[in-house]
């Protein structure tokens, strides 16, 4: 029997990869696409809060009127006036899909991860590994390479896409950065304190990162320079601050083992927003709803809320609750995370 041929296609939705045999296909040609259309909304007014609550920056989009009585979007990007027509292709999704994709914006390489560390297994095991040691296997280092990242893109979104910034910084900011550099102080000072002491002419010293240093000075050449640099990240008072602050203490840091454990507080915002966006994903793009703590289940727009809403309150510590949420919402819609992902694999 021959073997049918699969042609790899990428879903518009989320950006996806999926094999599909026999021959290449659009999502248009899927029937359940075009069971329920959804309806442009009538003025500029409502087209624009449609866009907006899809999660569009609209900072660019207004409603302009027409000399005839009409009303138009139009838009002001990059100092350039255009007018948006019916059938523009943002337009044109909000009618096919009832959203609109921003790959940047939903971060969808989050959700693989995420299904990633939620379904790997080791070698010959039965259960999963779990997200906490997959985290962990990341090693010391990445922490601070991610953060870094992390601020570095904050810095850049906090003027032009507030919206994307706020979600962004509620996980990875001011406090957990802190937090971060405080129990590097502690991590590195458990660290010298089992260094063997060395003596030169007497005096005693220990070696660090090929560096030597004599043990009278540990407090005003190590350990000062450091708790000066994290005050200055508590202090920050905008991303580019906190970016600034962050990698001037990075700088000043001695690299620690791979298996040093990795800060709590980093940990659990790595969770929060592991969680938080694979949920948004999953409800924007793969028909997912969540099911509210009254046992109701909610629609589209109503779970983005009880997202948002969920994200607020496990914001400060509790990043892990959102993850047992993403959890439930895979167990109250049926996903399959090893099915999703043979679905997305490339050939």
């Amino acid at each position: 029997m021959r073997k049918k041929q699969e042609t790899n296609v990428t879903c518009p939705t989320c950006g996806t990869e999926l094999a599909i045999a026999g021959k290449k296909v659009t999502i248009a040609e899927n029937p359940a696409a075009s069971i329920k259309q959804a309806q442009l909304p009538k003025t500029a007014h409502e087209r624009i809060e449609a866009l907006r609550s899809v999660g569009v920056d609209v900072s660019c989009l207004f409603a302009m009127q027409g000399a005839n009585g009409g009303d138009y979007v139009a838009s002001n990007k990059n100092g350039k006036l255009s007018i948006l027509d019916d059938n523009d292709p943002i337009f044109d999704y909000i009618l096919e899909k009832g959203t609109v994709p921003n790959r940047r914006l939903f971060r969808r390489f989050v959700m693989a991860q995420m299904f990633h560390m939620l379904s790997y297994k080791d070698y010959g095991a039965w259960s999963p590994v779990g997200v906490t040691e997959m985290i962990h296997r990341f090693g010391f280092e990445y922490q601070w390479k991610m953060l870094l990242d992390e601020l570095r893109a904050q810095m850049k979104m906090e003027r032009n896409d507030p919206e994307t910034f706020a979600d962004r910084n509620r996980w990875f900011n001011v406090k957990v950065a802190t937090a971060l550099a405080e129990d590097y102080i502690e991590q590195l000072k458990t660290h010298v304190d089992g260094l063997p002491v060395k003596k030169c002419k007497g005096i005693p010293y220990k070696r660090l990162g090929g560096h030597n240093i004599f043990v009278q000075d540990l407090h005003s050449k190590l350990y000062s320079p450091l708790r000066l640099a994290a005050y200055h990240i508590g202090a920050a008072k905008n991303a580019t601050q906190l970016y600034n602050a962050v990698k001037k203490f990075n700088d000043k840091r001695f690299k620690m083992k791979h298996a040093t454990p990795q800060s709590k507080a980093w940990i659990d915002a790595y969770k929060g927003t592991g969680a938080f966006y694979t949920m948004q994903n999953l409800i924007r793009f793969h028909n997912c709803t969540a099911i509210d703590d009254n046992g109701r289940r909610l629609d589209k727009y109503q779970s983005l809320a009880f997202l948002s809403a969920k994200a607020e309150e496990y914001k400060n510590g509790n990043g892990w609750r959102l993850l047992a949420a993403l959890k439930k919402m895979l167990d109250d819609n049926g996903i399959d995370i090893k099915k999703k992902m043979a679905q997305w694999r490339r050939k």
